[in-house]
């Protein structure tokens, strides 16, 4: 970036890039000035007045704000990690605003009285990533089968009470709009194909890290295992906290469970998650072809042509990435009645964190 005039800056390029307009939208850019320590910036609707972290954040309103400025005087975000007492908190009117509800408590909020259960469809994931450089995640039959040996259908119906869809074993799903491939075959629940693929790869026995990345996972692992052990496979399931999964469970385990909120476009959601040699790359399965596509697609503007290198990408990660997604959910947030104006985004939790701008109390 090149800073070209007091209120422009210009994007030096290396290469074509057709979703830079929307990648600069993303909450997650930011333009500051250079030495910025990424403390209390103060150029948003509000100002930073106090962070704990893990704990909570206190925010006023922000006078100077660049265009007009928030409907709030104040806002307290406070870390609730268990889900029941987010959920209890919520109900008993100690918070106004939570996200992440938990399935089993959507029949709870949506007949208490003062809330409602906002449920935004989104392709956030659910996923299992096996690691291509281990094993048994090395061996594509193994893959298979843990691919085969989910009832996709039942996880979205009873595990995520309807409120979500069903998932192909891509990062794309119909919430992407015409990113998303239709044409690729869906992966069906077929235990007789699981159990042949189990059987040729050799492997018998597997352990699959699990921690409460998000709402309906451990569940989905729950019954993958009970139908592992319908076919004879044994599936164990070692359970582990979320705090510090992220640094030393995720991409270190050979089986671990793993979450993504959906990104704008199909290009920005795989490249993140699998480029050959991306920083996220959660399964080390470094395609280049994939490499090609990627960079085929950001160049490219004709729609039919993007969506016909989208399809090919999908189609990729669907036979060989190591990467099991069963199910995706929906954005699931409890909000009280007299708050008003959060808006419908599926990029993330609360209007994918838009909300400080537009919410008002009525």
């Amino acid at each position: 970036m090149e800073k070209t005039g007091p209120m422009e800056v210009k994007a030096i390029m290396h290469t074509p890039n057709a979703d830079l307009p929307i990648l600069t939208g993303l909450f997650q850019a930011k333009i500051v000035q250079e030495g910025t320590d990424g403390g209390g910036i103060g150029t948003g609707p509000f100002v930073l007045d106090s962070f704990q972290p893990g704990v909570k954040s206190v925010h006023s309103r922000n006078e100077n704000y660049w265009r007009e400025g928030a409907n709030l005087d104040a806002v307290e975000i406070t870390a609730i990690t268990d889900p029941v007492a987010r959920v209890n908190a919520l109900l008993a009117g100690d918070m106004q605003m939570v996200t992440q509800i938990d399935p089993k408590a959507f029949r709870q909020v949506e007949s208490a009285d003062g809330v409602t259960l906002l449920s935004t469809p989104a392709a956030l994931q659910l996923g299992i990533c096996c690691l291509k450089n281990a094993m048994p995640g090395q061996n594509d039959d193994f893959v298979k089968g843990l691919q085969y040996v989910q009832d996709r259908k039942r996880v979205v119906k009873r595990i995520l009470k309807g409120k979500g869809s069903v998932g192909n074993d891509t990062p794309i799903s119909a919430a992407h709009g015409a990113d998303f491939c239709s044409e690729l075959p869906q992966r069906e629940f077929d235990p007789d194909k699981a159990k042949f693929h189990f059987k040729k790869s050799g492997v018998s026995s597997a352990e699959l890290f699990v921690a409460p990345v998000t709402s309906g996972v451990e569940d989905m692992c729950l019954l993958a295992q009970a139908n592992c052990a319908k076919i004879g496979f044994d599936l164990k399931l070692k359970k582990v906290p979320t705090d510090g999964y992220w640094g030393a469970v995720w991409m270190k385990e050979p089986l671990n469970v793993v979450t993504w909120n959906m990104r704008p476009t199909a290009n920005s959601q795989m490249a993140i998650q699998f480029g050959p040699g991306a920083g996220w790359n959660d399964t080390y399965w470094n395609n280049p072809c994939m490499g090609e596509l990627l960079s085929l697609s950001l160049a490219e503007t004709d729609p039919d042509k993007r969506q016909a290198l989208y399809c090919e990408m999908q189609t990729l990660i669907h036979e060989g990435s190591g990467m099991v997604i069963p199910a995706f959910s929906n954005i699931n947030d409890g909000i009280a009645n007299n708050v008003k104006g959060v808006p419908n985004i599926p990029l993330g939790q609360l209007g994918a964190n838009e909300w400080p701008e537009f919410v008002w109390l009525a």
